[in-house]
């Protein structure tokens, strides 16, 4: 188990040293720069500090001063807020190879609560050691910088999708855009299913609706053929259409190469 390491009056579990593991923020970097073996050892050394926390644990709370951030290595998080009436907004999911949060290198304090939908493997990086590689490889700075741009990209398509597109429509955009993801990571099943253990709960929460309302809209894309589920897996019938419907568009996703050409000189 993983203690919160922002609660008073708990000693932290020793961390494990795994060398020599798939590491998916090397991945996630190598979408934007080109990485040398000094870069790649040097992203290797500060994420080799990996714990598994349990599933519904707040991994990070808000108004904490963190020390350091985490890298999502297996299963899912997601970040939310609540308001003073007890009320939940869920505004993103962070999948293996996401990070929580780089903000942190520069806030000293968080501004909103990192959950876990199920037990999940993180490594701790501490945020002296994750300052001192990106001053060393700029190349590094650089690709954490494009991968702060794509969270923000991601958060004005979330800002539009919920406050512009009907209910249907928006629930049609969330799963074309996590479909897209776990396609991304390898981990998609035959055709565009994926699996992720999302109730109708979280689902009301991210997308700002009820529950009925989200069970109405899961049985009409039933119905209609676009989308089916069962306990954790969700699979899509008919992807272009769900796609047509949600007018959705992946580029903001920056799924595939992009590589980041540094305009200022102190990126070498």
């Amino acid at each position: 188990m993983l203690v919160e390491y922002f609660s008073p009056g708990h000693e932290k579990a020793p961390a494990q040293r795994i060398p020599d593991l798939p590491n998916p923020l090397i991945d996630r970097l190598a979408m934007f720069v080109t990485l040398d073996a000094e870069e790649r050892a040097a992203i290797t050394a500060i994420t080799g500090s990996r714990r598994v926390a349990k599933a519904n644990e707040t991994l990070v709370r808000e108004g904490c001063r963190p020390d350091r951030i985490y890298l999502i290595l297996k299963g899912v998080a997601f970040r939310y807020r609540y308001l003073a009436n007890g009320r939940r907004q869920i505004f993103g999911y962070l999948l293996p190879g996401d990070l929580c949060d780089t903000q942190f290198v520069i806030l000293n304090e968080c501004d909103h609560n990192v959950g876990l939908l199920c037990d999940t493997e993180v490594a701790v990086i501490p945020l002296p050691a994750l300052m001192s590689a990106m001053v060393k490889y700029p190349k590094i700075e650089r690709a954490l910088l494009m991968m702060s741009l794509v969270d923000a990209a991601m958060l004005r398509e979330w800002l539009l999708n919920v406050g512009q597109r009907d209910a249907f429509q928006k629930l049609a955009h969330f799963f074309c855009e996590l479909s897209a993801r776990f396609n991304a990571l390898g981990n998609h099943d035959e055709g565009h299913g994926f699996t992720i253990p999302l109730t109708q709960i979280e689902l009301a929460d991210t997308m700002g609706l009820t529950v009925v309302h989200v069970n109405r809209i899961l049985q009409r894309f039933r119905h209609e053929g676009l989308l089916n589920w069962s306990r954790r897996h969700f699979d899509i019938l008919d992807y272009p259409q769900l796609e047509h419907l949600a007018g959705f568009d992946p580029s903001y996703l920056r799924l595939h190469e992009t590589r980041a050409e540094p305009r200022m000189c102190a990126y070498g």
